[in-house]
């Protein structure tokens, strides 16, 4: 959950990983296992309220003449049934992606962007099918070096 982030007993930490049942988060401080806190989530556009206890407390990076970091994972405790109907939606909703992956390939002979194979059928300007794996895409060649999308 990058650039989620949590209050923990009046500290902020950095939220690494959310599920239904619990939270793994990042802070400054220190706690026992068995200790519960009340927790505020920032991971969707209302901020989810839960009481949660201390599962584990482990320190992940000391330096010398620094703070040391926890990574501290907590269980929910009884949460409300809107926390767990939150929870839920933000456990369940897939990560979003800004932009879509395409291949890109850069060969001497007409091949599929995604098997490279050569069974590659033009159907008009610049644009062709693979009949192996049915994939559409964009070609062109400039000189002997071809170029698809």
């Amino acid at each position: 959950m990058a650039g989620s982030h949590a209050e923990l007993a009046s500290s902020f930490a950095d939220v690494l990983n959310v599920s239904r049942t619990g939270v793994l988060i990042r802070t400054a401080q220190q706690h026992q296992p068995g200790d519960e806190w009340p927790l505020i989530l920032d991971l969707a556009k209302t901020p989810i309220r839960v009481v949660a206890r201390v599962v584990r407390c482990e320190p992940v990076a000391v330096r010398r003449g620094m703070r040391p970091i926890y990574s501290l994972a907590m269980t929910f405790v009884a949460p409300s049934a809107e926390a767990q109907s939150l929870l839920d939606r933000v456990c369940r909703t897939p990560p979003s992606r800004t932009t879509p992956r395409r291949r890109f390939s850069i060969s001497f002979a007409r091949r599929c962007p995604e098997c490279r194979s050569h069974a590659v059928v033009k159907e008009a300007r610049h644009r062709y099918v693979c009949s192996d794996c049915d994939r559409h895409f964009s070609g062109l060649r400039i000189g002997v070096i071809r170029f698809a999308r």
